[in-house]
């Protein structure tokens, strides 16, 4: 008999420690849930104190769908990374608009239609869209590229606000809720301006061409030189290209029915953009046209044409790297932009109306 309690007692004391441990764990993992959904670090939540928020998370897909939402807002920038230095404080006089930039880092055109519909949805009354179109755009084939490495979050992109809390619950919420709290008591510097743009370029003061060049020109390959005779398509090999993005493209653009939606393709130093002659920039070509299709069929939209030779992209000291412009250059495509709006020459310094 004594053996028998003396058997029992480690067991019972076995089972109070896991009983509050299991306390502690949960009334633990409550405290941390609370305080992600207080700090609400993707300021998508609808029972959130209202805290002055900014966007926090440096993966853009998750800091800007708050911004794509807000009423303060009535025109949109969307693009990759080549539309990041647009400026919607210099903007927003000049379209008489008011602006937010929600440009994204290597964006797929699924992403950017994605973010596009939202503030569509959210905006029916947009006044202005400015679009701009790369190569995620023109790509050809069957397949769709939908995602890149970085996480997309689909939850954030809907219309349901009930499910974010279901998504909220974990170390990378927790993270930026640390980081929305050091912002909001000004331990930390915010992240983007409160209307998405960020200088996300080194510092016109730190420029060096010969830097710059060692992008431009990989192992000091010379520019290419135009193929001759150029490459032309047949009509049957036009029309057997497929340019799996460009219907989202037709989407998103029937979505803003009263903005004036200017399409741009954005000023890639020559060295990104096809071989004259080339196949490739006869496919380029054939992805514009049915880019200036679409315009066509859309009212109040117009295409612009940046991707081309001209003394802007030809010269090295306008870009960091073949992609990347100066600031004086996102000055210049902003004022070509409203000249384009305001009914430019079809062929101008620069640029190209479609």
């Amino acid at each position: 008999m004594n053996l028998s309690i003396s058997n029992s007692e480690p067991a019972a004391g076995w089972r109070r420690f896991f009983c509050r441990l299991l306390f502690i764990a949960v009334l633990t993992s409550v405290g941390i849930y609370g305080f992600i959904v207080t700090l609400d670090p993707f300021d998508t939540l609808v029972l959130s104190p209202p805290f002055d928020r900014s966007p926090v998370a440096s993966n853009q897909r998750y800091a800007f769908p708050a911004l794509a939402r807000r009423a303060a807002f009535d025109s949109v920038i969307l693009g990759t990374s080549t539309s990041r230095s647009l400026r919607p404080v210099e903007l927003d006089p000049l379209f008489n608009a008011h602006f937010v930039n929600l440009a994204m880092n290597s964006a797929t055109a699924y992403e950017q239609w994605r973010l596009g519909m939202l503030f569509a949805r959210r905006h029916p009354q947009a006044t202005v869209a400015l679009i701009g179109l790369d190569v995620v755009w023109c790509a050809t084939g069957d397949k769709l590229e939908k995602y890149t490495e970085r996480a997309f979050p689909e939850w954030m992109y809907d219309d349901d606000p009930w499910n974010d809390y279901l998504e909220h619950f974990n170390l990378y919420a927790l993270e930026q809720a640390g980081i929305e709290f050091a912002v909001l008591l000004g331990l930390e510097p915010h992240r983007y301006g409160r209307d998405g743009y960020t200088p996300f370029l080194p510092d016109d003061h730190d420029y060096d061409v010969a830097r710059a060049r060692t992008h431009l020109y990989p192992g000091g390959a010379p520019r290419a030189a135009p193929v001759d005779p150029p490459v032309t398509l047949s009509a049957a090999e036009r029309n057997a290209l497929k340019f799996p993005a460009l219907p989202m493209l037709g989407d998103l653009l029937a979505a803003l029915p009263h903005a004036l939606k200017m399409l741009y393709f954005v000023p890639y130093h020559v060295t990104a953009q096809p071989t004259p002659g080339s196949r490739a920039a006869a496919v380029w070509m054939e992805c514009k046209d049915r880019v200036a299709m679409l315009a066509a069929g859309t009212p109040n939209s117009r295409v612009v044409d940046f991707m081309i030779a001209s003394p802007v992209t030809v010269t090295d000291e306008n870009y960091w790297d073949p992609l990347h412009y100066r600031n004086s250059i996102a000055h210049w495509l902003a004022s070509s932009l409203r000249a384009a709006a305001d009914g430019a020459p079809r062929t101008e310094i620069g640029f190209a109306v479609r």
